[in-house]
């Protein structure tokens, strides 16, 4: 299969292709670190309509839900086409935010309603939100592995046969809490 990712080149877009290349596929990466500007919505679906996967992850202001209408609008229609839109628990997260963690939950608050919008459309390709809990990244020290992550997210994804996920959350358990 081939793969495109935004923000391949570190944090959970990184421990993703990561998976999915030990894993033989085919991994198209989009990260500005190497040239590309996901506000440039077009140039970016150009590279990667000609994808199976789409992995929604970068994001900077509009432009990620910008892109995954894009990249919906080319794959109208193709059945093994499928869009893992990347949101934040965040987005559930009711308490007090300074101002640039309220910017950004309104940012992926937009993401989460153009995938719900999607999913009403009752069309290909298929769409399906991931929202990570706390991960440890280069911006954040706390959490899970970004690899460990990866791994149970490709994981359940790749073991779905015919029962189609729209929406998981996956993040660290507290020390607090229990398994079960």
């Amino acid at each position: 299969m081939k793969i495109a990712i935004t923000g391949h080149s570190a944090g959970i877009g990184q421990a993703l292709a990561k998976q999915y290349e030990n894993r033989g596929h085919e991994i198209i990466g989009l990260s500005e670190r190497y040239g590309d500007d996901i506000k440039n919505t077009n140039k970016l679906a150009d590279k990667i309509e000609p994808c199976d996967m789409f992995i929604n992850n970068a994001q900077a202001g509009y432009s990620q839900t910008e892109l995954a209408w894009e990249v919906y609008r080319r794959w109208k229609n193709l059945k093994d086409h499928v869009i893992i839109n990347i949101s934040s628990m965040i987005t559930s997260n009711l308490g007090a935010l300074d101002i640039d963690y309220q910017i950004y939950r309104i940012q992926k608050l937009a993401l989460e309603e153009t995938h719900r919008q999607m999913l009403t459309n009752n069309t290909w390709p298929r769409v399906c939100l991931v929202k990570p809990g706390m991960i440890k990244t280069a911006t954040s020290h706390n959490g899970v592995d970004a690899d460990e992550w990866a791994e149970t997210l490709v994981n359940i994804l790749e073991h779905t046969g015919k029962t189609q996920i729209y929406e998981i959350g996956i993040g660290q358990i507290a020390e607090d809490s229990f398994e079960i």
